[in-house]
């Protein structure tokens, strides 16, 4: 099988003979030669080892090659790092924006959180987001500036719930305005390949009625 892997922006094909019923993450230890990369828990609840393989954003650990199209009918496979992130080298990319989007949009809980029964099964499936990057990955309107991406709308759609400060829920309201919903075009291709299944287009309506449609919100419907 070839391995074709992007490094220092060429791309450099390696041969590999071995077992197909491996990861992506396990071809990358198997290969004789060392290549930078992310990776942590290898079980797919860290996101560390997001990258793009086949063309598509993918956890390494989680992508089997005997389960790629690729290698199945054209015997081979492509590796690239991220590319919405600074590069740091090879596979590895320096994905601390998304880190710093949460702070800037101010996501957290400035009070006492308040509970509602009927919003758990909704704030479970927000609270599943890995932080990994594959939905700016696909996203047609995401680079680096003031669109935050979906994953704070994810985070921000379970915290409008729970905030009980009325003054910081208000600055929430407003930065999702500010640095989401200008800037979305609502192509939902994040929802598509989430590795966790995440349905972000629930988040992003969920966030419009709290934020943005008036009407919802003189009516307090949710």
């Amino acid at each position: 099988m070839k391995v074709k892997i992007k490094i220092d922006d060429n791309y450099q094909i390696f041969d590999y003979e071995g077992d197909l019923n491996i990861s992506v993450i396990t071809l990358l230890e198997k290969l004789d030669i060392p290549i930078e990369y992310s990776c942590s828990c290898l079980q797919g609840i860290c996101g560390a080892c997001a990258m793009v393989i086949n063309s598509e954003p993918k956890l390494a650990c989680k992508t089997f090659l005997n389960e790629e199209k690729t290698v199945i009918e054209d015997n081979q496979i492509t590796i690239e790092p991220l590319s919405k992130f600074p590069l740091v080298k090879d596979l590895k990319v320096d994905r601390s924006i998304l880190f710093d989007a949460m702070t800037e949009c101010e996501l957290w809980l400035e009070n006492d959180s308040e509970y509602n029964p009927k919003d758990l099964d909704f704030e479970y499936e927000m609270s599943l987001c890995l932080m990994c990057g594959c939905c700016t990955e696909v996203c047609p309107n995401y680079k680096l500036g003031d669109f935050v991406g979906v994953h704070a709308t994810v985070s921000a759609s379970k915290l409008v719930n729970q905030e009980s400060d009325k003054e910081h829920l208000k600055h929430m309201k407003k930065n999702y305005k500010k640095r989401f919903y200008s800037h979305c075009v609502k192509s939902i291709a994040c929802e598509d390949v989430c590795p966790m299944e995440i349905p972000t287009q629930r988040a992003i309506s969920k966030m419009n009625r709290k934020s943005v449609w008036r009407i919802w919100q003189l009516l307090n419907l949710d």
